[in-house]
C-alpha cells in the first residue's frame, strides 16, 4: 500500500494539535478568572449552534455534526487556503476550540466537580474532532505554501512555478483517508460516547 501520509505532515499535525489545546485551555482559564455572566455567555453560544444540530438527535445529530464539521468546516478551511496569507485556514481551529474553552470555564465556574466531569466526557470527541482538523490545516500548510511561492515567483526574473497539482491531491488524500472518517467518529462520540461518559461519573 502506498504512503498516504508522511511524517512530516503527521508532525505538523500534532504540533497544530498542540497549539489548538493550548487555545483551549487558555480560553478555559480565562473565562473561569474573569468570572463572566453565565446566562449571557450560554446564550451568546446557543445561538452559534445551527437550528439543524440543537435539534437533531440520534442518527440525525450524528449526520449534523458530520456535515458541519466533515463537510462545511473543511470546505471553508481549503478556500482560505487558497489565499495567499499564511494559517488564515487556521482561523476555523481557532472558533472551533475556543467555544469549547468558553463552555468549559463557565461549567468549572458553576460546578468545578460537574465542570471536571463534563471536561472528562467531552475529551474524547474533543480529540478526534481537533486533531482531524488540525490533519487537515497541516495538509493545506503545503497547498498554501505553493501558492504563495507561485505568486512570489510572479515578481521575479526566474520565474520557477511550483506544482499546484501535487499538494493539492495531497490534501485530497489526506482528507478523505482520515480527516472525513476522524470526523465521522468524533461525531460518533459526541452523540453517543459523551453522555454515557457523563453519566458515568
Amino acid at each position: 500500500m502506498p504512503n498516504i501520509i508522511d511524517k512530516a505532515l503527521f508532525k505538523r499535525a500534532i504540533k497544530f494539535f498542540i497549539f489548538a489545546a493550548s487555545i483551549t485551555i487558555l480560553a478555559a482559564i480565562i473565562t473561569y478568572i474573569i468570572n463572566p455572566d453565565l446566562k449571557e455567555v450560554m446564550k451568546g453560544i446557543d445561538s452559534r449552534a445551527s437550528e439543524q444540530v440543537k435539534e437533531a438527535t440520534g442518527v440525525d445529530k450524528v449526520w449534523s455534526y458530520i456535515v458541519n464539521n466533515g463537510f462545511m468546516v473543511p470546505f471553508q478551511m481549503f478556500i482560505l487556503a487558497l489565499i495567499p496569507i499564511q494559517f488564515l485556514y487556521f482561523l476555523n481551529i481557532i472558533t472551533t476550540v475556543s467555544l469549547p474553552g468558553i463552555l468549559f470555564g463557565v461549567a468549572l465556574q458553576s460546578d468545578f466537580g460537574k465542570g471536571c466531569e463534563i471536561i472528562l466526557s467531552s475529551l474524547p470527541h474533543y480529540v478526534f474532532e481537533v486533531f482531524a482538523l488540525c490533519l487537515l490545516a497541516a495538509a493545506l500548510f503545503e497547498l498554501n505554501r505553493v501558492i504563495r511561492a507561485n505568486i512570489k515567483s510572479i515578481f521575479k526574473k526566474d520565474r520557477l512555478g511550483l506544482s499546484f497539482i501535487k499538494p493539492f491531491l495531497a490534501t485530497i488524500r489526506t482528507y478523505a483517508f482520515f480527516v472525513l472518517p476522524i470526523i465521522i467518529l468524533a461525531a460518533l462520540l459526541e452523540t453517543y460516547i459523551a453522555d454515557f461518559l457523563y453519566n458515568l461519573f
